[in-house]
């Protein structure tokens, strides 16, 4: 019979996904040692390992709980009806947010996804995967007559972006976070606007 979990369970674990999430981004998951997370987070290695057994256990959890977090944001989003346009944008704003909001533990994400055990990177990599989808049947919608074989290109092309800018972007500085996601938004609906009726030109 397992034993009660601790009123603080909750607490200890968020504290140690966050000395882990800064540690690894700022340093790399292969230099990082788990008493410096110990020390880091104020506990015995030994407290540390009755929460995380190993190391990749301890990559695994960072990464899951952020993988979730920005795969139900997305599902979410694109589940949603309305306008194509508006449903693209909030798309872009989700997750962005998701990002943001845990930017230590997005750069973990995607620096340090290879070094887990293949039995981990599996179940992320099909999450990610669903990501992908997601964000190609909102492109689709934006065009439904765009060609099907280069919606996953641009959904990658689109994740690539969103992630490679959060490690320089600044909210702090001359564009905002909603500018950033409109600007972003325009360059792909221009791509997937319909085109028009051909114009006459002649006299």
């Amino acid at each position: 019979m397992r034993s009660p979990r601790a009123d603080d369970y909750a607490e200890k674990v968020n504290s140690i996904l966050d000395a882990g999430a800064a540690r690894f981004a700022k340093f790399g998951y292969p230099s990082v040692k788990m008493e410096e997370i110990a020390e880091a987070c104020k506990i015995k290695k030994s407290t540390l390992y009755h929460y995380f057994p190993t190391k990749d256990d301890l990559l695994y959890a960072i990464i899951d709980e952020h993988m979730n977090s920005i795969l139900n944001g997305v599902e979410e989003v694109v589940g949603r009806n309305g306008k194509p346009e508006q449903v693209f944008l909030q798309l872009l704003e989700v997750y962005t947010l998701k990002s943001s909001q845990s930017r230590r533990r997005h750069i973990v994400s995607i620096n340090d996804l290879k070094f887990l055990p293949p039995k981990y990177q599996r179940s992320v990599l099909e999450r990610q995967k669903r990501v992908v989808t997601a964000i190609a049947s909102a492109l689709h919608r934006l065009n439904d007559a765009y060609p099907r074989e280069l919606l996953k290109f641009y959904a990658m092309l689109l994740i690539g972006m969103l992630n490679w800018t959060d490690v320089w972007y600044q909210s702090s500085g001359p564009v905002k976070p909603a500018e950033l996601c409109e600007r972003i938004a325009r360059l792909f609906i221009t791509e997937f606007r319909p085109p028009g009726p051909a114009k006459d030109h002649r006299g």
